[in-house]
């Protein structure tokens, strides 16, 4: 484990294997227990892999205040300093797409491409009430209760119905402690004002967009749209698939990698 620092921001972060640098960016009040056994699925294929744990979850630094996206892109760019990587491809989901467009309008000469999940650039009055719902229930539910209701949405239909065992399994292991829950709702009220539409048009990279057929967060329309608005963005639809692409679709992976090695 090693920890960047900015300022008065520490960022935990591991690094792996050898390779192309591939770096994974979790979604709204998650860190890197999100993504699992994924960093060693990208060694295996042949990349370095780094991970980490954003301010606001441990062991990283407690989140106070309001949350800034440009400020966790800025957290990004420190562990990359702190590694001495020079360049790299970012994978990121749901929220964490939106903090990877920001770290590749601040540095784009370090950013060789994107794979964003499940994750949307544009404003519009569903995606605004969807933010105000998480805000919602992450200031009202007791952690039980939360993660039961979140459950609900972050897997398709599909998901839920071939693996009821395994949703049980995350929703109890889901640690929706109180400082992960002021996260939350510091996240979802930054989105509830974000609009992205400008910024998208500034990030020239290679993005590939993934949307699930069966997402009830970020509807498929609206990848569809931040993709169209990428100078260099690529749309491709999963089906059978909803939120936790990486975890219902195992093609989704081998996209990426396929994806994320040409530009190596």
């Amino acid at each position: 484990m090693a920890v960047a620092e900015r300022g008065d921001r520490r960022v935990r972060y591991a690094t792996q294997g050898d390779g192309p640098t591939v770096l994974l960016i979790p979604g709204l009040g998650s860190g890197a227990r999100l993504f699992g056994t994924l960093p060693r699925r990208f060694v295996r294929a042949g990349f370095r892999c780094v991970d980490f744990d954003p301010v606001g979850v441990a062991p990283s630094s407690p989140h106070s205040g309001d949350y800034h996206l440009d400020e966790a892109a800025r957290d990004v760019l420190a562990v990359l300093d702190d590694a001495a990587i020079e360049r790299v491809s970012l994978v990121a989901t749901s929220l964490g797409g939106k903090v990877a467009l920001h770290v590749a309008q601040q540095a784009p000469e370090r950013v060789a491409g994107m794979a964003l999940l499940a994750s949307s650039a544009v404003a519009t009055p569903r995606a605004r009430r969807i933010y105000r719902f998480f805000q919602i229930l992450a200031e009202r539910l007791e952690p039980p209760q939360l993660a039961e209701i979140l459950a609900t949405f972050l897997f398709g239909s599909s998901f839920h119905n071939r693996h009821p065992k395994v949703v049980g399994d995350i929703v109890r292991a889901m640690k929706l402690d109180d400082p992960t829950r002021a996260l939350m709702i510091a996240q979802a009220q930054c989105l509830h004002t974000f609009d992205g539409s400008q910024l998208v048009r500034e990030v020239t990279c290679p993005c590939l967009c993934f949307a699930g057929a069966e997402d009830t967060l970020t509807g498929v329309d609206e990848v569809r749209a931040t993709a169209e608005l990428l100078p260099n963005g690529h749309f491709h639809l999963v089906e059978g698939a909803g939120h936790s692409l990486l975890l219902e679709a195992a093609e989704v992976f081998d996209r990426v990698a396929e994806f994320l090695g040409a530009l190596a």
